[in-house]
């Protein structure tokens, strides 16, 4: 009898381990869960140009961009170029994980925007490449017009920019933007120049340490060196942009030099009348501060 019971916990025994063998052998494999790249860059802009990225769900930022006089006017005369600098506030926020809106006023011009931004496709680590993120701005010149006795309408103010950000992380150290650009003019300037100028806005970003990066951006306009018909320059150039990045807790502060005095989206994209060549650069900074409106659901 003892016999018959060894022999049987043996069977049970092996049938157990078979059973476990079967079963992990039709065991569903584990879902892949596709995790996005964060940090792209460190700022909503890289420094003139918007970045991919936009504060978290529920948070409102405040934006200072400050941009002082030019190094070749008499820079120690106007105080460092303090006394003709140019200044925009922004407020932004962020109703949606997708979407930011915000309002900005800037002094050159005078010029009042509001703006969109939306990360519709996000870089995928170890998958899709590429972040793709909608931008678009709505810019009102607010100058005085002329008394030239020419009627002119509200809607000869209003200026729009698109763009499609095209971002790329390529390790931690390393991100880089491509953003072709449309800028459209309800009143054009000169009579030879077309109401829609291209642009393509090129960005990239290298970290240097925890807490700074190197940020540089270059801004080729298609059609605006020249008029529609080629036959009229203009004193306008491309915009070319290189700073640093600091993070120090609730905000980003970026230092830079740039060739553009414009701080609102058209200005800077088309309007940029500086020349490296000859000096004419402005050292400005920009500021951020973030405020926890809609603190996330636990």
């Amino acid at each position: 009898m003892r016999k018959y019971l060894v022999l049987f916990l043996l069977i049970c025994t092996q049938w157990g381990y078979c059973q476990e063998d079967l079963f992990s052998l039709i065991e569903e494999p584990e879902m892949k869960v596709e995790e996005p790249v964060s940090a792209t860059f460190k700022g909503t802009k890289i420094i003139n140009n918007q970045s991919n990225e936009i504060p978290a769900k529920g948070v409102l930022q405040f934006v200072i961009l400050h941009r002082f006089g030019s190094l070749k006017n008499d820079f120690l005369y106007n105080f460092f170029g303090l006394d003709n600098a140019q200044v925009r506030f922004s407020l932004d926020y962020s109703p949606l994980s997708w979407l930011n809106i915000g309002v900005g006023r800037a002094s050159l011009f005078k010029m009042t925007d509001i703006w969109y931004k939306a990360p519709v496709i996000k870089q995928i680590k170890n998958g899709w490449p590429v972040g793709i993120t909608l931008y678009g701005s709505a810019n009102i010149n607010g100058l005085r017009w002329p008394t030239d006795g020419l009627e002119r309408l509200f809607t000869d103010r209003l200026i729009y920019v698109h763009q499609i950000l095209l971002s790329h992380k390529a390790n931690e150290n390393f991100s880089i933007l491509v953003a072709p650009t449309l800028v459209h003019y309800n009143l054009r300037q000169t009579a030879s120049q077309p109401n829609s100028l291209a642009v393509l806005t090129l960005g990239g970003r290298y970290k240097l340490s925890k807490r700074v990066s190197l940020n540089a951006e270059y801004s080729p306009m298609i059609n605006r060196n020249t008029g529609w018909d080629g036959s009229q320059s203009t004193p306008f150039t491309n915009a070319l942009s290189i700073g640093f990045d600091i993070e120090t807790g609730g905000h980003v502060f970026q230092l830079h030099i740039t060739n553009s005095r414009g701080l609102s989206d058209p200005v800077f994209l088309t309007q940029t009348s500086g020349s490296w060549m000859d000096g004419e650069i402005y050292f400005g900074f920009n500021i951020s501060r973030v405020f926890t409106v809609k603190p996330p659901k636990i």
